[in-house]
């Protein structure tokens, strides 16, 4: 009998660990747009993967590019009302390393009830009238978001058609010049040489150099030379509680002498856009990088903190 229950419990044991063990991490970065009759525009990125995990998909009008991750769907299946009040309910499965969405409701509506999972940070702010919610979280288990909130009381909660196609239609237009510009900077950053490798093909072939300077134009390389960082046996011991893209973005700063803007990081990691700023803001909560706004992108740099002890070449 004793045999038996030790059997018992050593399965009970293996089977959790061995479960937890083959979660897939999965990566998600949605806007949810609400509008006055509950329902709701999401757009944004998504892991092919994490679609199993959002049953409020199925039957709904819902689009997913598979090369690009790109995510627009319309639902009114997040949302639910009693008497005046509404609730939006945005509950997921599955267990994600990167996690942010917003939610933007209606202009005038206030917050009556508010619950989220602990593991969870957000935010309440007001921009053009609109309350929008920011969560965020990192390395995340089946995620939830329980909010109500009231309309102003002349915002009929009837569907308001027009304002929802226009919506859409103005959403799809943001997409498709999302792609023409992506398209437009990769062909940019193709044409783009640096001057000395430029000059030594010139110079192997010097009856194309007229030809060739026709047609490319060659940007000088201005950049100032920078230091690398030495990492300390200290920064050392927080570099290996990193995952690996995590290790990469703090090398890739450390060869840089601890600054670089966000969009070289993507270029330079090959991180996607939508999981890179997940990331960044976990460094950030953890205090080993900072970020603060440059034009339309964003310098992020090694903390004080973490470079309490460095060393340069």
């Amino acid at each position: 009998m004793n045999v038996r229950i030790l059997l018992l419990l050593l399965i009970m044991l293996i089977i959790p660990a061995h479960a937890q063990e083959t979660i897939n991490e999965e990566q998600l970065l949605l806007n949810g747009y609400v509008d006055s009759s509950g329902k709701v525009l999401l757009t944004g990125y998504a892991t092919p993967e994490s679609l199993s995990y959002m049953p409020f998909l199925n039957g709904t009008q819902h689009t997913f590019d598979n090369s690009t991750n790109q995510l627009y769907a319309m639902t009114d299946m997040l949302t639910s009302k009693s008497a005046d009040t509404w609730s939006l309910n945005f509950s997921l499965d599955g267990y994600y390393s990167d996690y942010s969405v917003t939610f933007y409701l209606p202009p005038g509506s206030e917050i009556t009830k508010f619950e989220i999972q602990p593991e969870l940070n957000y935010q309440f702010q007001v921009r053009e009238d609109s309350l929008t919610l920011s969560i965020e979280g990192y390395r995340v288990i089946s995620p939830w978001i329980k909010m109500d909130y009231k309309l102003p009381a002349d915002v009929p909660g009837q569907s308001k058609s027009p304002v929802t196609s226009l919506l859409s239609v103005s959403l799809i237009i943001i997409l498709v010049a999302g792609v023409i510009f992506a398209f437009y900077r990769r062909r940019v950053k193709r044409i783009t040489v640096n001057p000395e490798k430029r000059e030594s093909q010139n110079q192997e072939n010097p009856e194309e150099k007229g030809h060739q300077d026709q047609e490319i134009k060659v940007i000088p390389d201005t950049k100032p030379q920078t230091k690398e960082i030495h990492s300390t046996g200290e920064m050392q011991k927080v570099i290996d509680t990193l995952s690996d893209k995590e290790k990469a973005i703090v090398g890739l700063l450390l060869r840089n002498g601890g600054s670089v803007t966000q969009a070289d990081i993507r270029y330079e990691t090959g991180i996607p856009k939508s999981s890179l700023t997940g990331i960044i803001n976990a460094l950030n909560r953890r205090k080993i990088l900072k970020k603060r706004e440059y034009g339309r992108t964003n310098i992020i740099e090694l903390s004080e903190w973490f470079l309490s002890e460095k060393e340069l070449k």
